[in-house]
């Protein structure tokens, strides 16, 4: 199922369904690339509780996408992942070891409130 999208004042919010799978991540990164309002939004991914299909090798696959379609006139510098598990938690906080090289900053929290205020704060 594809990710909702909406596009905030001061954000993109990216909310995955319950569980997560590559496949499901890969598009929401594709719509993004093609939203309108994206080069000037950092983005916040919420990944929802539920059965995961995701591995570790899929950690590296998503980066390459990112890095290999990453438009070139995105302002962005910041990407917020909030989960619900400690599954999520670790395998977001391997993919922001695994993203380090990708031209934006990468935190991973618990709290929606807390990812806005790093968001949004200049």
């Amino acid at each position: 199922m594809a990710p909702e999208i909406t596009i905030n004042k001061d954000y993109i919010l990216v909310e995955l369904k319950e569980g997560i799978d590559y496949r499901e991540i890969r598009r929401g990164v594709a719509r993004l690339f093609y939203t309108s309002g994206m080069p000037e939004k950092n983005g916040i991914w919420v990944l929802r509780e539920g059965p995961e299909k995701f591995s570790y090798d899929d950690l590296h696959k998503l980066r390459d996408i990112i890095k290999e379609n990453y438009p070139k006139d995105v302002t962005i510098n910041k990407t917020a992942i909030v989960v619900e598990s400690g599954f999520q938690s670790s395998m977001a906080k391997s993919f922001r070891q695994i993203a380090e090289d990708l031209p934006f900053e990468i935190r991973v929290f618990t709290d929606l409130q807390a990812a806005e205020d790093w968001i949004v704060k200049k």
